[in-house]
């Protein structure tokens, strides 16, 4: 599962197929356990990875054992070459 983190304005500029939207509120719902299930990949735009590192952390801490932020981003998939969808 590929977990969108940005805010509705970075939003925008597309995002990777088939990624998911979420925001720091949604990692209270009870349902999230029927959405995720296998590897999480969580991203953001910050030049650090700083809202996917604080969101699969928090996804960790929840008791999903393989999630890890995007390494680069948004910008690192769109550098390499792959497409966003709107």
């Amino acid at each position: 599962m590929i977990v969108d983190v940005r805010s509705p304005l970075s939003r925008e500029t597309g995002r990777i197929p088939g990624a998911v939207m979420f925001s720091f509120d949604d990692l209270g719902d009870p349902s999230l356990d029927k959405l995720i299930d296998g590897e999480v990949i969580v991203y953001c735009a910050c030049p650090n990875e700083a809202s996917a590192a604080v969101v699969a952390k928090k996804l960790m801490r929840l008791g999903y054992a393989r999630v890890r932020p995007l390494a680069g981003g948004i910008d690192a998939w769109i550098a390499a070459g792959y497409s966003v969808e709107f």
